[in-house]
């Protein structure tokens, strides 16, 4: 018998199979980080199969943005609360609301950073999490009334 008489392979010596891989992402994986499914990729005749090679890419989003396992946004404020005090609830990206402000008796100058420790983005693999750094973004007016 001829290897091109072979009626599942047409003499190719491979089939084509389909399967199913599981990808675990894991709290904390970073962005361009690679999950390795190693010798599950292409057969070829007379060759190691291949590694499929999975590349995470995290999402842009309107208000965070991730470097490390910190976050940073913005956090407009009027000049009376830069003067006076300010306090926020923030939703987080995972739903759940913390409160941000301005310590007490303290001016906010404009582009300052609040860095509030454990609001910024799992670290992978261990039982903790980055910071949340927010620019204190001052709306001046643009006149006065003696108000």
């Amino acid at each position: 018998m001829n290897e091109k008489d072979c009626a599942e392979c047409r003499g190719k010596k491979v089939t084509l199979e389909q399967k199913n891989l599981t990808l675990d992402v894991v709290k904390g994986m970073a962005n361009n980080e690679k999950v390795i499914f190693e010798r599950q990729g292409e057969q070829v005749p007379d060759m190691l199969q291949g590694d499929i090679i999975v590349q995470i890419k995290q999402q842009a989003h309107a208000v965070y943005k991730r470097v490390g396992d910190n976050l940073y946004m913005n956090l407009d404020i009027s000049l009376q609360e830069a003067l006076f005090g300010y306090e926020r609830k923030i939703t987080h990206l995972d739903a759940h609301k913390f409160d941000l402000n301005s310590s007490f008796n303290k001016i906010s100058q404009p582009f300052s950073w609040n860095i509030v420790s454990g609001e910024g983005m799992p670290v992978k693999n261990r039982d903790r999490f980055g910071e949340l750094h927010a620019k204190i973004i001052v709306n001046f007016p643009t006149k006065l009334t003696k108000k």
